[in-house]
This record gives structure tokens, sequence and C-alpha cells, in this order.
């Protein structure tokens, strides 16, 4: 596989069943279960792969928010994200996100046009409302 010129080789991460429908992520040196809800067939012992999707967004626009706010020396205590969703059908997706930002007290009113920009450029944004090319291989195991 090739990559242009604005595409660069990331690290990789590996994803592998440990029992039932969950799994493991493992990615430097972390280590995340992926489950089911008990009534979907799992455990309920990690969060579902939908769930890490949109916790993603949320933590990636947070991590902006942040960034910002040390950027310009502004507070961030009190700073949240809060992500709700809506499924869709044909085919079976995430339809709609909805993120909400919680701004600290005491933020400038005079900076959230500029702080809406930064969030909506977080990389996890720009890859939704610019979507990868997506590659599936299978392989045998061994």
């Amino acid at each position: 596989m090739t990559t242009s010129a604005t595409e660069t080789q990331k690290e990789s991460m590996t994803i592998s069943w440990t029992a039932g429908v969950q799994l493991a992520v493992e990615v430097r040196g972390h280590r995340l279960i992926v489950d089911q809800p008990k009534e979907e067939g799992g455990d309920d012992q990690g969060i579902t792969p939908v769930e890490m999707f949109i916790a993603s967004l949320g933590a990636c626009i947070g991590y902006f928010a942040v960034r910002f706010c040390r950027r310009h020396k502004l507070p961030t205590e009190g700073l949240a994200v809060h992500t709700t969703w809506d499924d869709a059908e044909q085919p079976h997706r995430v339809g709609t996100i909805r993120a909400r930002v919680d701004l600290p007290k005491g933020f400038p009113a005079a900076m959230k046009d500029r702080l809406q920009k930064v969030v909506e450029g977080c990389t996890i944004h720009n890859s939704l409302t610019h979507p990868p090319q997506i590659a599936v291989r299978l392989m045998e195991a061994g």
C-alpha cells in the first residue's frame, strides 16, 4: 500500500479475541477491553465498539479544547464533553452524533467562536467529515 504526500504511516494496534464476544485492544503498551452488554451476548466487561468510536470523537474534542485553553491561559476546571448519538439503518451505522462542550467557569464569551472552530478541527472530527479509505484484508492464522 502506498501513501500520498499528505498521508503518513502511523503505528499499529492489535485487536484480539479473548473470550465470548470480548476483544482486547492493545496499542503503545495500553490495553482496553471491548465487549457487549449482557443483552447482546457479552459479559459487559468493557465499552462497545460503537461507544469507543463515539468516545474517540468526544475525547478528541476535549483534548483540542484543553489545548486551546492552555494556549490562551484560560481555565480548564469543569471542562467536559458530553456525547449522544442515534443509529441509522441501510446500512446499520451511527447516523447522528451530537457533542456538547461544557465550558469552564469564566470562559470568555469572545473566545467561543474560536474554540468552536478549533474543536471542529480535531483529528477525529476531520476524519469523519473527510472519510479515510478503509482496506480490510483476510489472512489465514498462523
